[in-house]
């Protein structure tokens, strides 16, 4: 799965997640090691964010990744799993929930379990605040219900 001679980034995914899972190390514990958010970090295992070349040697060092799934980590991300559509602002919510949306589900079964955020025991809210710099920023809170799979 190698396309002139570098990894195939799915491949670099894979590789990354079943060593963490071996290694038992959270995502958490690796944004710690690198000094970011841990959804910032979780981006970036699964492809959609990129860290500095020197993030990903902790993060190879903290996984014990070979040096080419290592480098895979500082590559520039191609971001387009997701669907598009026309209007800019949900053009734009759609491109969070695929930038964000594998990093923030693997993080939710970490924090929660294996479930699902309620969309019916729910609220949204969105708020005008004001950035460090002075500059008007818009803050959405999704707020629902965490639902466990039964097992039977």
């Amino acid at each position: 799965m190698e396309r002139n001679g570098k990894m195939d980034s799915k491949r670099a995914r894979d590789i990354i997640k079943a060593k963490r899972l071996e290694k038992k190390v959270t995502i958490a514990q690796l944004a710690k090691t690198v000094g970011k958010n841990p959804t910032f970090v979780a981006a970036a295992l699964h492809g959609n964010h990129r860290l500095t070349e020197d993030e990903a040697r902790k993060v190879g060092k903290a996984l014990e990744l070979d040096k080419e799934t290592t480098e895979s980590l500082s590559k520039f991300p191609v971001r387009a799993d997701f669907p598009n559509t026309t209007d800019p602002f949900k053009y734009r919510l759609m491109e969070i929930i695929g930038v964000y949306g594998d990093a923030l589900r693997e993080m939710a079964n970490e924090m929660f379990g294996d479930g699902i955020m309620s969309a019916i025991d729910f609220t949204l809210d969105m708020e005008r605040v004001t950035g460090s710099q002075g500059e008007a920023r818009c803050k959405i809170t999704l707020n629902g219900k965490w639902l466990e799979y039964k097992t039977f």
